[in-house]
Formats: structure tokens, sequence, C-alpha cells
């Protein structure tokens, strides 16, 4: 009897104590908790880890969790990814954080932020921060990060300077605030190598660079604020007036000062060049008139002064002989012949004084229409007009 009252005694002493536990504890509702404080919370109070899941009953349940070092993951592949950083936020498959990478935030897979600072923002997949860089983005495929403030978008980027960036793909920068643009090729990265600028590019090979105000198209040492190598072309520009450019021995266009008009309306400049055929027609028609008014054999030799004569026989097909008079105070003479757009075909010298003869044959001169001069002493005397035929 006395045993069973002690039993007694003591279950009933167990049961106050239960019952005291379950009045003082937290009762979680699912639809809802008043009176949340930082001392009443969901979570642990030792370094275990908080895991939240859906679907718990299955081999492969749908978990997030916040870890002992304050990461809170949420994971594609349970229970792949490990971090050290307080504060950061990861979700995906196998992405590694160290213990300076706090606050950073990353998402995808194999991701490695093991040797990086904090602050950095990673997406994508197989992208390293290292060297303890912070306060960096790196979003897409296989980006390097290696120093503070850099930014990279795209695949296989690789950043080593302070502020640098690149955007696309096969990309490095390694001046101080360099940034690339395009793509590299042919296993080749597109780099850039100057501070202070920004290159672009589709090949290992720049074809743009923007740096000082200056801009160096096939150059990545401009000299101008627009510095070319190579041609440049310009296609249905408008029309206008201004003033022209000039090209001096170093290559640089400047603007001209003289003031000229880039094109005139069609219509216009076809009249004046009617007007003008029409001019020239009509002077070579009064031409045409005088040197047949002076078609007659005359004595040449009764005049002081250089006179010449008229070819015979004109028209010709073969031959013909042109007579002239030099006086022996003449020091230099010569005979001329012209084509009838003015170009020098032919000069003979004149040496003999008094009365003389000039041959020329259908060898020298094509079918056409000529003018000859004699020159005397630096003046000329006389034209006429000679007509070769076929």
């Amino acid at each position: 009897m006395r045993t069973s009252l002690l039993c007694m005694k003591n279950s009933i002493a167990a049961a106050m104590v239960f019952l005291t536990g379950m009045a003082n504890a937290q009762q979680w509702l699912v639809n809802g908790n008043p009176g949340i404080t930082p001392n009443n919370y969901v979570g642990t109070v030792d370094g275990r880890i908080l895991y939240m899941r859906t679907n718990g009953a299955t081999s492969n349940p749908n978990q997030a969790l916040l870890n002992e070092f304050g990461s809170f993951i949420v994971e594609t592949t349970n229970n792949s990814n490990a971090s050290k950083a307080k504060g950061s936020i990861i979700a995906g498959v196998s992405n590694t954080l160290g213990g300076q990478a706090a606050s950073s935030i990353v998402g995808g897979w194999t991701n490695n932020l093991n040797n990086a600072g904090g602050a950095n923002m990673v997406a994508g997949q197989d992208n390293a921060v290292l060297n303890n860089a912070s306060k960096s983005v790196a979003l897409g495929w296989k980006n390097i990060i290696r120093n503070h403030n850099e930014f990279a978008l795209g695949v296989g980027i690789d950043l080593t300077e302070e502020y640098s960036g690149g955007f696309g793909i096969d990309l490095a920068a390694t001046g101080n605030r360099s940034f690339v643009i395009g793509a590299g090729g042919g296993g080749a990265k597109l780099t850039n190598t100057i501070p202070y600028s920004i290159m672009m590019g589709m090949s290992g090979t720049s074809t743009m660079l923007i740096k000082d105000q200056s801009v160096g198209v096939r150059t990545n040492a401009p000299t101008a604020n627009f510095h070319t190598v190579g041609t440049v072309r310009h296609q249905d520009l408008p029309v206008g007036s201004g003033r022209a450019l000039v090209v001096d021995s170093n290559g640089n266009v400047m603007v001209s000062s003289s003031i000229l008009s880039k094109t005139a309306p069609s219509d216009e400049t076809v009249q004046k060049l009617e007007d003008r055929i029409k001019t020239l027609e009509n002077t070579v028609e009064e031409l045409k008139q005088l040197l047949l008014n002076k078609n007659t054999v005359t004595d040449i030799s009764l005049s002081d002064v250089p006179t010449l004569g008229q070819n015979v026989p004109n028209p010709t097909k073969n031959e013909t002989n042109i007579r002239y008079y030099l006086p022996k105070d003449i020091k230099t003479a010569s005979l001329e012949i012209y084509s009838i757009s003015g170009q020098l075909v032919k000069s003979v010298p004149l040496r003999e004084k008094g009365n003389g003869t000039i041959r020329i044959s259908g060898s020298d001169l094509q079918s056409g229409t000529y003018v000859y001069k004699m020159v005397a002493d630096g003046k000329v005397t006389d034209a006429k007009k000679l007509i070769m035929q076929d």
C-alpha cells in the first residue's frame, strides 16, 4: 500500500511538471501566431540547421534551410550547396561560399565563392570570385572576378583590375577602369589592357576603342576625337552647301576656309552644260568661217613680219604643206598644232629664215579638225584651221 501511494505521488508530480511545460510553451498554429518576439521564434537554440520542407515524407522532398552560419539556401539538389557566409542567399546546386562571402546572393550551378569577399551577386554556372573580391557582379557562364567592383555579363569573361567590366563572350579586361564589349574568336579573348577605356570588337582584335573623348577605329591609340585606320564610306548624303574638307599629310581631316556647294539641282546643272556647249559650237563655227575665208594662196614673202600661210591641200587625207615667212630679226619660232579641244598635239621648230614650208603627213595626225599657230619670239602671230580626213 505504501509503495503504491509513493508511485502515485511521483506520477502526479511528473504530470504537474508536464502540464506546466505545456502551459509555458508556444503553441504554433498553421493559420498564424500572435505574440512573436526576438525571444519567441521559429528556429534552433544550438548550431544545428533549420530545415523547411514540403513533401517531407518522400525520398526527395523540396527543401530550403537556414544553416548554422546564417546562410539561407534553397536547394535544387538537396544538401549539395555549402556556405560559411552569414547573411547570404543561395539557390541552386553545388554552389560554395567561404566565410568572407557574407551578404552575397548566388543562384545557379557550381558557382565558386570560396575565396570571395562580401556583397557579391553571382548567377549562372561555373562563375568564380577570387582574391577576396567584393561588391562585384558575375552573370552567365565561366566568368572570373579577380578584384573589387567588377561587372561581368556573358560567357568566359576574365576581369583583373578594379572597376573593370565586360559584356559578351570570351573577353578580358586588365586595365584599371577598362571595359570590353563584344566577343573574342578562335580561342583568343578580346582583351582591353588600356586603363580608362571602352573596347569593342568581334574577334581577338579590337575594332573600336573609346578613351579620353577620343574614338579610334582599328587603332587602340587614337590621336584625334575620331581616328580611323582604313577606308571611310558615306552613302545617300543629303544635298546642301557648306565648307569643303581637306586632309593634311598626317591624315587629319579639317574644314577648308573656302565655301562650296556639294551639288546643284540636276535641271540647273544640265541647263548650264547645254548653254556652254552652245557657246562652244558658235565659237567653232565662227573660227571655221574665218579660216575658210583665208583659204587662198598668196605671196607671203612681201611682209616684214612673221606670216603663216594656209595649208594646202585642206582638207587632206595623206599630207599637206604649210608655208610661212620669218624675218631675219626673229630669234626663235615654232609651228604648234592643237586639237579642237585645245590640246597641243605637235610642235615643229622653225629654223629657216625667210620663206619656208613644213610638210605634215597623215601619220603625224589622226583624222579630225586642228588649229595650227605660229609662235615667234614667244608671241602668237597667226592661226589657221587644218582638216585631216580618213
